[in-house]
């Protein structure tokens, strides 16, 4: 299963934020630098999945603020935005 999600790096707090441009859009409190905000999407997303982070692949957009995840996993795409819109 593929999502695209709008990321906002160093907010000071983590969570869903609404939509941007039809993408979910998720706050993040680790900042763009050294791949520290791509780590803590990959551990957001397997912690509100109950999946391990090596079933979370960011397959494009490492250094945009737009991401495609890539998730391993037997979910629906609307089964991840309603887990999404509880963060």
């Amino acid at each position: 299963m593929k999502i695209t999600v709008y990321i906002q790096p160093s907010a000071k707090k983590a969570g869903y934020a609404g939509l941007y441009d039809n993408m979910p859009k998720i706050k993040i409190t680790a900042p763009p630098v050294d791949g520290a905000a791509n780590s803590e999407i990959i551990k957001i997303f397997a912690k509100l999945l109950n999946i391990p982070k090596t079933n979370v692949e960011i397959v494009s957009g490492l250094s945009s603020r737009t991401k495609t995840l890539y998730i391993n996993a037997d979910i629906t795409y609307e089964e991840i935005l309603k887990k999404i819109e509880k963060f």
